[in-house]
């Protein structure tokens, strides 16, 4: 998906405000994370924390982490759309097995 550069303007404005702090780059990233890694992708993972320019994803299968090592860079240049500037430089997987 291509992100609106209109959107993308908003959220920088947003950004700028003196109340905008991590918790809300976390809850926008968030609610954006299916729209931008597709609805399969963004059911069976979750971004879980925002640690400086690190963004831990939480997945819920061993096999989604090990595919999404693969991509790792794709998905920083994903998570990185909706800001102006690229400011996430990294991804930390944990995992947590919901079957018990």
């Amino acid at each position: 998906m291509a992100f609106d550069p209109t959107l993308r303007q908003m959220i920088a404005a947003f950004r700028k405000a003196p109340n905008w702090d991590v918790d809300l780059d976390l809850r926008l990233l968030q609610a954006l994370w299916p729209k931008l890694v597709g609805a399969g992708l963004g059911e069976s993972t979750e971004i879980e924390a925002i640690e400086g320019s690190r963004v831990v994803i939480r997945v819920d299968d061993r096999t989604w982490e090990k595919q999404l090592l693969s991509i790792r860079a794709k998905l920083l240049r994903k998570l990185n759309e909706p800001w102006p500037n690229a400011w996430i430089t990294e991804i930390r997987f944990t995992y947590e097995d919901k079957r018990y």
